[in-house]
This record gives structure tokens, sequence and C-alpha cells, in this order.
């Protein structure tokens, strides 16, 4: 993946622009939060404007997956309010997509997202992976071994609601929840980091990394393979949602001692194209 290392961007800092959509007629606009420059995977924040109307049959070339952080819209006859969250793979054919109300998501295609007419291919939607609709806020949380993304349990401070698991790959993604006052764990005496890509989204709450500074509702990492951030901890507690990539999960965590404190310096890890874009949080807005 030619994604850079960002860890980490609040969304609220970067600007609004017009989508791929406005070819259609259709007025959406985006904030790309990360991109990859050869395959156009991208995971942005859509805003739908309220009576959008894409008539179909249309379908993604490309993996459509969404998490609705405000508003309502529909595809096809599937209604997704609020803390709805779907899995929908490349050929994914829908009658209709609307907005009566206007919506707001965060949205992670696996290529350019090019709304193509027609039904789709046969053969190109693969229904076993397909995740029509889930009421996350519904959910219950699972701690300990139920509630585990990386085999090992989970500790009674934390919670998951798990929302994809890839069988073959083991990617998956979840809902990662943490009370307040939490510390960071005994065994994180240090950074730590994984041998897969972690992203992350801040749903709400504070996530601190003891080096880069702390995350707030909007914030966003697509962390590296094998790059080494923290300790990591909230004085607040938080929600994320968090995508990894490339295999299963797994902990790395460094043996040599970092320092840790719930209101570090802001000093995030950008690439160049996102150094403007480095306002420290607290943001109005949630995004």
């Amino acid at each position: 993946m030619s994604r850079p290392h960002i860890c980490f961007v609040q969304a609220q800092a970067i600007p609004w622009s017009a989508s791929g959509f406005a070819e259609l007629g259709i007025q959406v606009d985006v904030k790309a939060l990360s991109r990859d420059t050869d395959a156009g995977a991208v995971t942005e924040i859509m805003r739908l404007s309220p009576g959008m109307k894409l008539p179909g049959p249309m379908y993604f070339p490309c993996v459509f997956e969404f998490y609705v952080l405000d508003g309502s819209f529909t595809v096809g006859t599937q209604v997704y309010k609020k803390d709805s969250y779907a899995y929908l793979p490349a050929g994914y054919t829908w009658s209709e997509m609307r907005s009566d109300v206007g919506a707001v998501l965060l949205a992670m295609f696996s290529a350019t997202p090019r709304p193509t007419h027609g039904p789709s291919p046969v053969g190109m939607c693969d229904p076993a992976k397909t995740v029509v609709h889930l009421d996350a806020f519904a959910m219950e949380w699972k701690t300990g071994a139920e509630g585990s993304v990386t085999g090992k349990p989970l500790s009674p401070s934390i919670f998951t609601k798990k929302l994809r698991v890839d069988p073959v790959t083991f990617e998956q993604t979840f809902l990662y929840s943490a009370l307040p006052q939490h510390a960071p764990s005994k065994i994180m005496l240090g950074k730590f980091a994984h041998p897969v890509i972690e992203e992350i989204f801040v749903l709400s709450g504070e996530y601190v990394f003891g080096d880069v500074g702390k995350m707030g509702p909007g914030g966003y990492s697509w962390w590296r393979e094998n790059e080494y951030h923290g300790p990591a901890g909230s004085e607040t507690g938080y929600n994320l949602l968090i995508r990894i990539h490339g295999g299963p999960l797994v902990n790395s965590f460094s043996k040599e001692p970092s320092p840790f404190t719930y209101t570090p310096d802001h000093k995030p890890a950008l690439p160049p194209e996102l150094a403007d874009y480095s306002t420290p949080y607290p943001f109005q807005n949630p995004w």
C-alpha cells in the first residue's frame, strides 16, 4: 500500500472539497483523510446534502465500507441511521442511493470510488463478504476473551464490538472503547507497534499517544507497519473505529520505557501533504 504513515490528523483541520459525484450532478462533499496514490483507495468523510438522490441500478467497482456519523441515508431499500455500519463488496448493486435529511459518513473505498451505471458483471460481488447492515449502537459490548481482537483477553476496562472479520486474511473492523481514567497497561512500558496497518478514527472521547499528542473526536491515524508510538491511554475514555489491514492484529511492545502524560505536546507524525493541517484538538465541530 502506498498510503503514508499518519499519526495523527484531526479531520476538522482538513477543508471540504467536491467529490467525483459532481460529475453525476450530485452534491457530495468530502474530506480525504488518507489516500493510496497507486490504487486510489481512500478513507474520507462524506457529506451527503439533504435531498441527494442517485438513481440506479448502480454499483461501485470497489469495496464500499462505511460508518454513519450523523443523519441517515438509504442504499436500495436499506436505511442507514447514525451508528450504522456496512461492508459492501465491489459490484454490490443498488436500485438507488438517497438521503432525505442529509448524512455524514466515514467512507472507506478499496479503489477510486466511481459510481457505475447498470447491474454489476455476474460474479463480481462476493455475497460471503457482504455485511449489508449492522446497528452498531444496539450491539453488545464484549470484553475479556470474548472481546479479544488479538487472541489475548481484553483488560476489564476495554470493550469491543466486532463489525467484520475476514475469515481468510483475518483483517477486521471493530469498535474499541475504554473507560475513563484509563492508564497505559502494565505491559505497555513504552511504545508499541504492529506488523500490520492499524487505521483509527476517534468517534468520541480522547485517545492519547504519549509521544505525538491527544486525539479527540475526528482524530485519524493510518498507522503503518512497525512504526512505534505510545504509550497510550485516556483520562476521559474513548470510542474508536479501528480497521486492521494486511493480516491479524498483533501488538509488539518495546522494552524501553517511554514517558506518558495525559496532556502531551502536540507533535503528530504527518506526511508533507498533511503538514498544513496539524492543528491540535480541541475543535467545536466533531469532524
